[in-house]
């Protein structure tokens, strides 16, 4: 397969997991994502603006008229000129650099385009006009965890959230209007590898990564709090979004800095439904064929005052006891709620060393 683009924009807004999706981006060969930039391309789509309304005096030829020369402003050479600064700007150490045949860059500041225009499109356009053959992916997220984020703590979170929706709804406009150039996903749909997910690498013209598992555990931006790195293990919780409507609390919060082969260890964490009509029934791994269960029900005194309308708060830690592996593998760990529905909150990596010294 060939890339269908030439260069690749991230539109999005603050703390939508846009960096995971730049990585991830980064790892198809011969495309180079770099990361915000403070919106410096809208500073040429405000001059590009003003000489548009300067070429309306096109008119005036007399050389003693204060608009002398408005006529002759060359707007396709200020796009042309435009285009070749941007690029040189974007691939710095590697604009002579061959191999690069898509480039671009994922920005979170069109939440400020959106407040100072009510829309994008405009500003998008713009970009269409500077970038040569773009595709545009809109990257959203639950806005229940992108408003947690200390990136908002400072706004009125019932207003960040219509004017996010807002510019969400700006974004599902775009993408209907420009449906050849234009994809939208979630972050959820990124760490869940969901069939949209895929979708995007066809979208782009290039192979799905094999080693998508790999790249997802690779830390990036401030810190991926969903994934936690140890010695020789990592923890991959799933986002919290996809089961904030089951559990107001799913966390794995006590595990060994390092696993041994032919060792014990023990995993435990806490799980806490939304109501009371939600009943978990079982946690547990799977490993060589074996269901290897958690115990539940243990006390937790800290959460039950915490969740008091949740009757099972008070007692709801569990925790697996003395497993043992032998070899690498990867260790989902599953709830099974109400005696039906199951649910995967994590996945364990582990790698083991044939032989591993304290």
């Amino acid at each position: 397969m060939s890339l269908n683009f030439e260069s690749v924009l991230i539109v999005t807004y603050g703390r939508s997991g846009s960096t995971l999706l730049q990585g991830i981006l980064n790892n198809i060969d011969r495309v180079l994502v770099r990361g915000e930039n403070n919106n410096f391309i809208y500073g040429l789509y405000e001059a590009y603006k003003k000489l548009i309304d300067t070429r309306n005096y096109e008119d005036i030829t007399q050389p003693n008229n204060s608009w002398y020369g408005a006529g002759e402003i060359n707007l396709e050479l200020f796009l042309h000129d435009c285009q070749n600064m941007v690029r040189n700007v974007l691939l710095a150490d590697k604009k002579n650099d061959k191999n690069i045949v898509c480039y671009g860059f994922k920005e979170i500041r069109y939440f400020e385009v959106y407040q100072q225009q009510k829309d994008v499109a405009d500003y998008l356009d713009f970009l269409a006009k500077i970038f040569p053959k773009p595709a545009f992916i809109f990257n959203i997220r639950n806005l229940d965890d992108v408003l947690k984020s200390g990136w908002w703590a400072n706004t009125d979170r019932a207003e960040s959230r219509t004017e996010l929706m807002n510019l969400e709804t700006a974004f599902h406009n775009y993408q209907k209007k420009h449906p050849d150039d234009t994809f939208l996903i979630s972050y959820e749909e990124v760490v869940s590898q969901s069939n949209n997910f895929q979708l995007l690498f066809d979208f782009l013209g290039v192979e799905y990564p094999e080693n998508m598992d790999k790249i997802l555990l690779t830390p990036h931006g401030y810190g991926q709090k969903n994934i936690q790195a140890y010695q020789n293990f990592i923890l991959k919780l799933k986002p919290a979004s996809l089961h904030s409507h089951l559990f107001s609390i799913c966390e794995i919060d006590n595990v060994p800095n390092k696993i041994l082969p032919g060792q014990e260890f023990n995993l435990a964490g806490v799980i806490i439904p939304t109501n009371n009509q939600i009943s978990v029934s079982a946690i547990y791994t799977i490993y060589s064929g074996q269901i290897i269960p958690a115990e539940l029900g243990l006390s937790s005194p800290v959460y039950g005052k915490k969740y008091p309308g949740v009757n099972v708060s008070k007692n709801s830690r569990f925790k697996f006891h003395n497993i043992i592996v032998n070899e690498s593998v990867k260790l989902s760990i599953v709830v099974e709620i109400n005696n039906e529905q199951k649910i995967e909150i994590a996945t364990l990596y582990i790698r083991l060393l044939a032989e591993v010294r304290e």
